[in-house]
């Protein structure tokens, strides 16, 4: 499973995309808003680090996509419905 993480909200999802560079980043939110019609904006993360912000909408979409994939181990990372 790749690294993400959901927000104290229980909304907002984050893909921990860290070891990637801020260009990076932005290449892959653009990829994911083109593709799948998000709304994901990369924002700073520690104040050294840059990771893709989900909206609570696509949160939610993702989840749809990515259910069946998911460990039960990890369901506590996404959003409940």
């Amino acid at each position: 499973m790749a690294d993400g993480s959901l927000q104290k909200d229980y909304k907002t999802m984050i893909i921990h995309t860290q070891s990637y560079t801020k260009e990076e980043n932005l290449i892959l939110s653009k990829e994911l808003n083109d593709k799948f019609n998000f709304n994901t904006k990369v924002i700073p993360h520690k104040q050294k680090y840059w990771v893709i912000k989900f909206h609570p909408n696509d949160s939610l979409q993702l989840y749809k996509l990515i259910t069946d994939l998911i460990l039960p181990s990890m369901v506590y990372k996404i959003p409940k419905i």
